[in-house]
């Protein structure tokens, strides 16, 4: 090696102590081990570096980083959780004030939006602070006047528009999941997902909403137009066998006409006969008028069995055209009720999961409602969450987390009894009626679900990892309306959810 190339080789040495350096320092509060060991490392590369050293020093670094299991953007999606769960929170607590509800809202969307590094949590935190103080300076005496004043019909639309956002936007993505398994090529499709998937404003959520409808209106007039060529079908068929019944009445009728008039006929022919047998005087003479009347009574008895003969094969030919009109009637009849049937399954199954979807569980709530009103009993509601979802996307990918939903969704179908019904609510949230529980068994129950949940065994991209859920629960009272029981489940869901989540959270833990 010549005297220049190790003059460059030193160069680039130093430059790359130096680099190493000003990296390790950028990192540092990462932990105090770390610390520490980037420490070493940094005095080992300052000044006149030791590389034998240094890479002792790193080898160790190496070894702790393997085991690390909190990474930066783990850490970030963790760090970005609990802001929303803290935010969605306050938000349920400023329902008073609709300026302060709107802007959490706007914070929850920012927040549903993918985080790629870490400096960009530092201003949600900031957000989230500066929302929390804001209410903290809301005066008791402003949310009492609040709460003790009915709003007009109007404000209480204005104040609900907000929360709705995560509802439509659940919506929204439940609708196009459907349409995706159906039309996977569909490029708007596509683009409405793409934009979902990576957050979009009050506006854009209303275009995609409008893009989406679109879709549902041009697919409901190509069922129109089917329906509309399957009843115009059914229409002809029924009006083709009206016509070949009229044909057949015609026919049947004619044939009466003639047949009277055949008889009419051979009537006068016998009638003929005898007055041959009463007025003939000789032998010869009766013989020949006889053979004469009798010839002519055969030629009208065989012509008679052809006119028979002609109409029964008209009326055969007849009754077969009806039976092949209606065998045909009956083909389009029974494909069409195949058709509406799948169509109504489809329009109550989640695509992703193959589970019930929230129409589906509207209409079991609805008979399951009714059944409890007439014959008493216990019957419950419980809304599970799967904990930590985002991160699970996040960090393996939206396959990963399909895949979840899937895996999960069918382990609780096959844990369900005889007397239980599940359906995915949208998103990550799973719906469950229960009948003929008491509290305690309620409570019971569902734990035996939640811990068969941390049991099954995940593994994404060859790492173990163990999926929990939050879960809320209650019963239905005397006072309560279908939709009452839902909301208390979802309020002691959330409470699962900001207190330590997989956990089960019933009746049993907010006595009245």
């Amino acid at each position: 090696m010549d005297n220049k190339q190790l003059q460059s080789y030193k160069q680039h040495n130093e430059l790359l102590s130096q680099f190493i350096v000003r990296l390790s320092a950028f990192y540092e509060g990462f932990s105090d081990d770390l610390d520490k060991e980037l420490q070493v490392l940094r005095g080992h590369l300052s000044g006149k570096p030791n590389f034998t050293l240094a890479t002792v020093s790193i080898n160790k670094l190496n070894r702790s980083l393997q085991h690390q299991e909190l990474t930066v953007k783990k850490y970030s999606a963790d760090t970005v959780s609990v802001l929303e769960s803290s935010v969605k929170s306050l938000q349920q607590d400023l329902a008073s004030d609709p300026e302060l509800t709107k802007e959490a809202a706007q914070q929850l969307v920012t927040l549903n939006q993918p985080v790629d590094n870490l400096f960009r949590v530092y201003p949600l935190f900031q957000k989230a602070l500066i929302l929390h103080r804001k209410a903290l300076k809301l005066s008791p005496t402003k949310s009492e006047t609040s709460k003790a004043v009915p709003q007009s019909d109007s404000n209480q639309t204005e104040q609900e528009k907000q929360p709705l956002y995560k509802s439509i936007f659940e919506e929204l993505n439940l609708l196009i999941e459907s349409y995706a398994k159906r039309k996977p090529n569909d490029l708007q499709l596509v683009k409405v997902r793409e934009k979902l998937s990576s957050g979009v404003s009050e506006d854009a959520l209303l275009k995609s909403c409008v893009v989406v409808l679109r879709m549902i209106v041009q697919d409901a007039m190509s069922e129109a137009s089917i329906t509309g060529k399957v009843i115009q079908s059914l229409h002809n068929a029924l009006g083709n066998i009206n016509n070949d019944i009229q044909l057949s009445i015609d026919d049947t009728q004619s044939q009466y006409e003639q047949r009277k008039s055949g008889h009419t006929e051979l009537y006068s022919h016998i009638e003929n006969i005898e007055a041959v047998v009463n007025d003939s005087d000789s032998l010869e003479d009766l013989k020949a008028q006889a053979q004469s009347a009798i010839s002519e009574l055969t030629d009208t008895l065989h012509s008679q069995e052809e006119s028979d003969k002609a109409g029964q094969e008209v009326l055969m030919a007849t009754f077969n055209a009806m039976q092949s009109q209606i065998v045909k009637l009956q083909k389009q009849t029974l494909q069409y009720k195949k058709k509406l049937a799948e169509q109504l399954m489809l329009s109550q199954t989640d695509p992703l999961t193959r589970l019930p979807n929230r129409q589906a569980y509207n209409e079991k709530l609805a008979k399951s409602f009714v059944h409890w009103q007439k014959s008493g009993g216990d019957l419950s509601v419980a809304i599970l969450d799967i904990d930590h979802f985002k991160s699970i996307n996040d960090k393996f990918g939206h396959a990963a987390g399909d895949k979840t939903l899937q895996v999960m969704g069918k382990h609780l179908k096959q844990q369900l009894q005889d007397n239980e019904f599940i359906a995915r609510w949208g998103g990550e949230e799973f719906i469950l009626l229960l009948h003929d529980l008491a509290s305690d068994q309620l409570k019971a129950r569902l734990e035996t679900l939640r811990m068969s949940l941390a049991a099954l065994p995940f593994k994404f991209k060859k790492e173990k990892v163990t999926i929990t859920a939050s879960i809320g629960a209650t019963s239905f009272t005397a006072d309560d309306q279908s939709d009452d029981a839902f909301e208390r489940a979802d309020t002691y869901l959330y409470h699962a959810k900001r207190h330590g989540r997989n956990q089960v959270i019933t009746d049993e833990d907010f006595p009245q």
